[in-house]
C-alpha cells in the first residue's frame, strides 16, 4: 500500500472586497437627495394643512360673526318703528356708569352715528347702532286718558304693562317741521290705570300714547376696534364715552369675533319719488333725517324707507405667511359705485364703501375670507303704514 503524502495545495490568493470611497460618497448624496425630498414633502404637506386650518378658521370667525349680527339686525325696531318715535332723540340714564345718554335720532339701525355717540372703529370701518324692545304689546302704542305729568301716565289698557318695563310717550300726530324728545323710563308702580315711572314726558294731551319697549329693550353699538369685532351694551354703558376706547376697555367693548379687520355696512332704501313701493332702489350711507339727506321727506318717511341693510364683514388668517398671498383688498357688492339708470330693475350704489385694509401694517401677508349678506329690516316692513302697498294710512 502506497503511501501518499498530502501536499500543501496551492490556492490563488484573494484580495478583501468592499466599498470604494467613491461609492460610499455616491451613496451618501443619494442618501442626502432622498431626505431633501421627504423633507420637502413634508414642509408642502404642513404649508397646505396650516393654510387649509387658518382659512378654514377665518371663515368660520366670519360667519359666526355674520350669524351674531344677522340674528342682532332682524330684531331692530321691534317696538320702536311707530312713525311718531322715529327721528325723535332719546335720553336715559345707563344702568351700569349712571351716566347720561342722549340718542340724537332714533332709528331701527344706524350706520356711521356720529362719534360722540359712537366712536370711530378702526380705519377705513363702519360702526353700527341698532336699537329694539322686547315688549309683546301693540307697537302703535297704548292709550293716555288724562293730561300726563313727568312722573304718571294714565292709559287705557294697564295690562299691557307690568313694573320695570321701559316706557315712553309721544303724541300721535307729528309735525315733522319740529323735533321731537322721548324720555325713556321704568315702570316703577302700577295702581289702576296710572302708571308710574322714574322719568316721563309732563303735559302730552289726552289722546297721545304710551310705547312699551319692555323690561329689557336692546340697544347695542358695534365696531371693529384692534382688529377684533366688539359690542358695547348701550343700556349699561354710555358707549359714546371715548375713556372707553382709549385705551380700550373689553369689559366695556367685549370682543365677539377675532381677527375681523373691516366692517362695511349700507342702507337698503326705497327711494321711490311719489310713495314707497317696498322695493330697495339703492343702497347707502346717507343717514336718514341728517344734513346729507336731500330727499325731502320728513324724517319719519326717511327712516321707514329704509328696509333694509347689506354688509360685509372680512375676516384675517391668524398666521403671518411670508409669501405675500393677498395682493389686493377684497371685493364685495359695495365697492364700487353704481349711478346707472339704463335699466328700471337697476339698484343703485351712488358712493362706493370698498373695503381697505391698508390700515393694518404687512396686511398683504395674511389670508382673508369674506362674507357678506343683506338683512330685511321685517320690523319696520311689517308696520303696515304704507297706504301704497300696505293699505295703510301713512303716505311716504
Amino acid at each position: 500500500m502506497k503511501t501518499r503524502r498530502l501536499l500543501g495545495a496551492s490556492f490563488p490568493s484573494r484580495r478583501q472586497q468592499g466599498f470604494s470611497i467613491i461609492e460610499l460618497m455616491i451613496g451618501l448624496m443619494l442618501g442626502m437627495f432622498a431626505v431633501l425630498i421627504i423633507l420637502q414633502l413634508l414642509t408642502t404637506t404642513n404649508t397646505q394643512q396650516r393654510v387649509a386650518s387658518t382659512s378654514s378658521d377665518a371663515q368660520i370667525n366670519a360667519a359666526t360673526a355674520t350669524h351674531v349680527l344677522n340674528r342682532e339686525i332682524a330684531q331692530v325696531g321691534m317696538g320702536v318703528s311707530a312713525y311718531t318715535l322715529l327721528g325723535c332723540s332719546l335720553s336715559y340714564t345707563s344702568a351700569t356708569d349712571s351716566a347720561a345718554v342722549a340718542l340724537g335720532s332714533l332709528g331701527p339701525v344706524t350706520v356711521n352715528p356720529g362719534t360722540a355717540l359712537v366712536p370711530a372703529g378702526d380705519a377705513n370701518t363702519d360702526t353700527l347702532l341698532l336699537i329694539s324692545g322686547n315688549s309683546a304689546g301693540a307697537s302703535e302704542g297704548d292709550a293716555i286718558t288724562a293730561v300726563s305729568t313727568a312722573n304718571t301716565y294714565v292709559v287705557t289698557t294697564p295690562t299691557t304693562f307690568a313694573v320695570g318695563d321701559r316706557v315712553v310717550a309721544a303724541p300721535t300726530t307729528r309735525d315733522s317741521s319740529t323735533a321731537c324728545a322721548l324720555s325713556l323710563g321704568r315702570v316703577t308702580s302700577i295702581a289702576g290705570y296710572t302708571l308710574t315711572v322714574s322719568a316721563g314726558t309732563a303735559s302730552l294731551p289726552v289722546g297721545s300714547a304710551v310705547y312699551n319697549f319692555g323690561s329689557a329693550p336692546a340697544i347695542r353699538a358695534y365696531a371693529v376696534r384692534n382688529g377684533n369685532l366688539t359690542v358695547c351694551d348701550y343700556m349699561a354703558y354710555h358707549c359714546g364715552n371715548t375713556a372707553y376706547t382709549s385705551p380700550l376697555n373689553s369689559d366695556v367693548w367685549v370682543p365677539i369675533a377675532t381677527n375681523i379687520p373691516s366692517l362695511r355696512a349700507q342702507y337698503g332704501r326705497d327711494t321711490s319719488s311719489v310713495a314707497m313701493d317696498g322695493v330697495v332702489d339703492a343702497y347707502d350711507q346717507i343717514t336718514p333725517g341728517s344734513s346729507a339727506d336731500t330727499a325731502g321727506f320728513p324724517v319719519y318717511c326717511s327712516w321707514l324707507r329704509v328696509i333694509g341693510l347689506r354688509m360685509v364683514l372680512v375676516a384675517r388668517s391668524q398666521d403671518y405667511d411670508k409669501e405675500k398671498p393677498t395682493t389686493a383688498a377684497p371685493l364685495w357688492s359695495g365697492s364700487t359705485a353704481n349711478t346707472s339708470t339704463s335699466s328700471v330693475l337697476t339698484t343703485l350704489t351712488p358712493i362706493a364703501a370698498p373695503i381697505d385694509l391698508s390700515g393694518y401694517g404687512e396686511w398683504q401677508y395674511h389670508r382673508y375670507k369674506t362674507v357678506e349678506t343683506t338683512i330685511a329690516l321685517r320690523n319696520v316692513i311689517w308696520n303696515g303704514n304704507q297706504m301704497t302697498y300696505q293699505n295703510g294710512s301713512l303716505a311716504c
